[in-house]
């Protein structure tokens, strides 16, 4: 058992020893009481009761910053129950303690030598399915009622003298003074270890804002009469300084937050363009100045053959945001520099006005006419022939794809970019002129139709009346990163199971098969993608989580992004951040 689970269970029976004693009291004969007692055993019950309060109360200091509020109130009223048991949560509290958290072992053990010593003096029922642990075996057998009472089937008994029962209190007590000292000073502790730890939630919500505002004025900025056949790719991004340890300010710079669109209509076939929108921010007016010669802050994407080059800003230093003009219509600044520059800047002011535009510099190489894309499934199932032979995903391109996709669906949650039963569908490439690979593998984008306002309360409409979970799209990424993993698709991998779950996509099969093929392969997948896995899976079955919480977008980051991030870093052999 752990220290956890002991001192769940040391946290049931003292209420059950105490009723015990108090039972046996009243039931002693009065000659008898004075003589063997001379009234000291109501003094000792009471001192019992008063180390139970202190032991519950440290115990509350202890849990209050691990366990949600609910999950606090369950274990307080259900000692030695299924939370006291759970893994997790003694992992929490190891974090906690950190050097602590063997002092607190050898307490907890102290405390519970202390209640079996008790407890062997005591004449209580103890159940026979029980033989691990008498303390736990004494719960079962007497377990408490809804009026917090418990019901003894004889008559209680109780054998030990007054020195011993003194001593043992005494002990007990000096116990809990020792729990309690470690408890502040942890606390303490932790005041200093905080502001060490970056608050990612505040970036991703950040970010979360800015995908929001620009998907917004790229709906009201689409008027011409090809907009319900446009179709708008966002660029998918690791954006690494999100989870850099040594970023203390919560704000992902603003002035490095830019988004990679490309547009595409139906209506002019061969026709697309690659957007680049700078986000401007209060303190962020004047454009940033072109970096020539060292190594940008942010990085955009992981490069396996070169360092990803400097942003690309406005050709004129000087120019602000007021010598720019509002774009009303995006049909129209695309056709005055399609021909002249592979990728077009606009930014998004503070008032959430999309101006430009302006050429820039892109690092993508613009694929051949007529224009053409690649969706991941396609590269997964059926990928295309590269010198006869098919180009499949390389490891290394599987798990940087990983990262990006993780990280991709903590940024872009809540947003109309995301769809939150997403799929390999939807991550697509664009094709390359050259090179060794068909496609660029390196800059997935998410495909995503600005069809209109109407369309979209039309679809709001009628996910309203489906199934829905708040945590659908992290269903969807647990799926993605097994798939990604093992280098096959889920519909391959139920086929070689003979698992093809009747053609059905509804979440709660998808979760099942993902729950077997988990359980399955536990012992081949890396440690990084199993607990990546495991979180999405158990916050999908959680319907008290939403990524909207920050405590949980934040538990999500740490268990979902950075043992993915830190598992690519040791790959390349590289530093992590």
């Amino acid at each position: 058992m752990s220290g956890l689970e002991i001192a769940g269970v040391v946290l049931g029976v003292l209420p059950l020893f105490i009723q015990a004693l108090e039972d046996y009291n009243e039931g002693l004969d009065p000659v008898k009481a004075f003589l063997r007692w001379e009234r000291e055993l109501p003094h000792f019950i009471r001192k019992l009761r008063n180390q139970h309060v202190h032991f519950q109360q440290t115990l509350r200091l202890l849990l209050e910053p691990i366990a949600t509020d609910s999950e606090l109130a369950e274990m307080l009223a259900a000692p030695a129950g299924k939370l006291w048991k759970e893994e997790g949560m003694a992992e929490k509290l190891q974090d906690k303690l950190q050097e602590s958290f063997q002092a607190y072992q050898n307490i907890i053990t102290d405390i519970e030598r202390i209640m079996k010593k008790i407890a062997s003096k005591l004449d209580l029922e103890r159940a026979a399915n029980i033989t691990q642990n008498e303390l736990e075996a004494m719960l079962v057998a007497n377990p408490q009622k809804s009026n917090n009472k418990f019901e003894f089937k004889k008559r209680v008994r109780f054998g030990m003298s007054k020195k011993t029962i003194k001593g043992l209190l005494q002990e007990l007590d000096d116990c809990n003074k020792e729990l309690e000292r470690f408890t502040d000073r942890s606390e303490k502790l932790e005041t200093y270890r905080k502001p060490t730890r970056p608050s990612f939630a505040a970036r991703l919500q950040r970010i979360q804002g800015y995908a929001k505002s620009l998907h917004q004025v790229l709906l009201s900025s689409w008027t011409c009469s090809c907009a319900s056949s446009q179709c708008t790719n966002l660029q998918l991004e690791q954006r690494v300084n999100i989870y850099a340890a040594n970023v203390k300010n919560a704000k992902p710079a603003a002035a490095g937050t830019r988004f990679t669109v490309s547009f595409s209509s139906t209506c002019r076939p061969g026709i697309w363009q690659e957007a680049e929108i700078h986000i401007e921010e209060e303190e962020d007016i004047v454009p940033p100045p072109v970096v020539t010669h060292m190594k940008p802050k942010i990085s955009k994407t992981v490069s396996f053959s070169k360092p990803p080059p400097p942003y690309s800003v406005k050709p004129d230093p000087d120019t602000t945001l007021t010598t720019l003009h509002e774009v009303e219509d995006i049909c129209s600044a695309i056709r005055k520099l399609h021909k002249h520059s592979p990728c077009i800047g606009f930014s998004l002011d503070t008032q959430r006005k999309l101006r430009g535009t302006y050429p820039v510099d892109t690092h993508l190489e613009k694929p051949p006419v007529p224009y053409e894309l690649v969706t991941l499934e396609e590269l997964m199932t059926c990928p295309p022939l590269v010198n006869g032979r098919p180009a499949k995903l390389s490891k290394k391109e599987r798990y940087s794809l990983a990262v990006t996709l993780a990280s991709s669906t903590l940024q872009l949650y809540s947003t109309s970019w995301f769809p939150e039963q997403w799929s390999k569908k939807n991550i697509v490439f664009h094709r390359t002129a050259a090179g060794p690979r068909i496609c660029d593998i390196e800059h997935p984008y998410i495909t995503s139709k600005l069809s209109g306002i109407h369309k979209e309360a039309s679809n709001l409409a009628e996910k309203s009346r489906t199934f829905h979970n708040k945590n659908t799209i992290l269903l969807a990424l647990a799926v993605a990163l097994l798939e990604l993993y093992f280098g096959v698709s889920a519909e391959q991998h139920q086929e070689a199971e003979h698992s093809f779950g009747n053609g059905q996509s509804n979440p709660w099969t998808i979760c099942a098969m993902a729950y077997e093929w988990t359980d399955n392969e536990r012992e081949n997948l890396s440690a990084a993608f199993l607990a990546a896995v495991t979180h999405c899976l158990r916050c999908f079955g959680d319907p008290g989580a939403s990524l909207q919480d920050a405590d949980f977008l934040q538990a999500a980051v740490e268990g979902i992004v950075l043992p993915l991030q830190d598992e690519l870093w040791q790959f390349l052999g590289k530093p992590g951040l």
